[in-house]
């Protein structure tokens, strides 16, 4: 199971654009520290692609638009854990290659953008997760972040 806060700022951050590794690294991180390993990372990943709420994907390369990889989840998974058209995996990146690395993209589907709305905007419910960091800082009046 998910911790609902951190579904709620993974399904903002999706509806904003294609989501790289990266942000989902970073989002577990900063959201719930403590439950934060390479493999709880995966396990979300998996969750929210099993409920509908992303699909994953990626770009085929020669200038040509992200699209959907239309394999079974269980194959997106290794791809993503252990690298896939010469990026490399999760599980062997270092900490700079897991938040840089295009191995894959997720798109919100339409059922995570009725959960989106189901649930409001994340950070006037719970606040800027990265209050205080001025680089990272959202831009508004939010209430104060509660760890």
């Amino acid at each position: 199971m998910i911790n609902p806060r951190l579904e709620h700022f993974l399904l903002y951050e999706l509806s904003d654009d294609w989501m790289p590794l990266g942000s989902f690294v970073a989002l577990t991180e900063r959201i719930t520290p403590d439950d934060c390993s390479s493999g709880r990372v995966l396990a979300i990943i998996r969750d929210l692609a099993e409920r509908g709420f992303l699909c994953l994907g990626g770009w085929p390369g020669d200038g040509r638009p992200w699209e959907p990889w239309d394999v079974p989840l269980d194959e997106a998974m290794d791809r993503i854990a252990h690298g896939f058209d010469g990026e490399v995996g999760y599980l062997e990146a270092s900490p700079r290659q897991a938040a840089t690395t295009e191995v894959f993209r997720a798109a919100i589907t339409a059922l995570g953008e009725t959960r989106l709305r189901e649930l409001g905007d994340p950070y006037e419910l719970y606040g800027d997760p990265w209050w205080d960091d001025p680089n990272m800082r959202a831009e508004g009046e939010f209430p104060p972040w509660q760890d």
